[in-house]
């Protein structure tokens, strides 16, 4: 239902687009709504009747600020305590099984966009994820086209040598989560370095706050060897973790709960059938972004 407000829904028809572009320029779902309720603040005071093509307007508004926001988000995350992973996008739609995933909202492809620039970030993100023209991305950006051109271009070959795409569908994630799960509850080396990739590197976020592992650690003997070490020390201190379904950032993950508590949602990256790369959030910060209605008893 329409309001009688024109400003009301020309917004709302376009804030769904506004709020994925903000999140994948930014990385944080927090970010995103401040920079949307920006530019919501900045249409509120704009004559409608003036602006031909209110998409365009917004867009450019919500990019720029963006870029803006990029350059200060550089400088906390080079501070950040520990490893940085993206804010978790929750509640997206759960795909059909033969479906694939959404990639460019995965946190591998995030955490490559985090080595462009502004400039970059966002010219790649236009062009390659919401299909605008290089024209398009000129009056966003205030570059001229060529400029546009390769910039874009130069993006696109740094994503494409640090993250070849992948083509494993939400099922096959699902099914190689739950073997994973299965070959740590088992606590058996060889199931589970099988499931691994030779390069899988295993990204924990505690942002100081929670306990994590500081560095990205690499290597499916050593990640292995960890996963097992947590089972092992769980089972011994007669900690047992509740384990819930649950889809963010485009794919299956799952979330553990430690005696009711909240304590880690985890996510895969699968290459070629095997995992190549597995993301812990533990920063409670972060995790407050999973509804309260997968707590357990909800």
């Amino acid at each position: 239902m329409k309001s009688l407000d024109p400003h009301v829904d020309a917004f709302e028809s376009h804030r769904s687009l506004l709020t994925g572009v903000a999140y994948r320029m930014l990385g944080s779902v927090t970010d995103a709504e401040d920079m949307v309720q920006e530019a919501w603040l900045r249409w509120r005071s704009v004559d409608v009747g003036t602006v031909a093509v209110p998409r365009s307007w917004l867009l450019t508004v919500v990019s720029r600020l963006c870029l803006d926001r990029l350059k200060s988000a550089q400088v906390q995350r080079e501070q950040y305590f520990g490893t940085w992973l993206p804010e978790p996008l929750v509640g997206s739609v759960e795909p059909h099984q033969t479906a694939q995933v959404d990639e460019s909202v995965s946190i591998a492809l995030l955490l490559v966009l985090e080595k462009l620039s502004p400039v970059e970030r966002a010219g790649f993100l236009l062009h390659e994820v919401f299909g605008h023209t290089f024209d398009e991305i000129s009056e966003i950006l205030g570059k001229p086209t060529v400029n546009c051109r390769k910039l874009v271009s130069r993006a696109r070959e740094r994503v494409r040598a640090d993250k070849p795409r992948f083509t494993a569908t939400h099922g096959e994630h699902e099914e190689l989560l739950k073997r994973f799960l299965t070959a740590c509850r088992a606590g058996e080396m060889e199931p589970l370095m099988n499931l691994l990739g030779e390069d899988a590197a295993f990204h924990s976020d505690g942002g100081g706050k929670a306990q994590a592992v500081a560095v990205v650690m690499h290597g499916r003997d050593k990640i292995a060897r960890f996963f097992l070490g947590v089972m092992r020390g769980s089972e011994a201190g007669d900690v047992g973790y509740e384990v819930r379904e649950t889809t963010f950032n485009g794919v299956p993950g799952v979330l553990l709960f430690s005696e009711g508590r909240l304590a880690t949602a985890l996510a895969l990256e699968v290459h070629e059938g095997k995992i190549s790369a597995i993301f812990a959030h533990r920063n409670p910060d972060k995790l407050k972004w999973f509804s309260e209605v997968d707590e357990p008893g909800l």
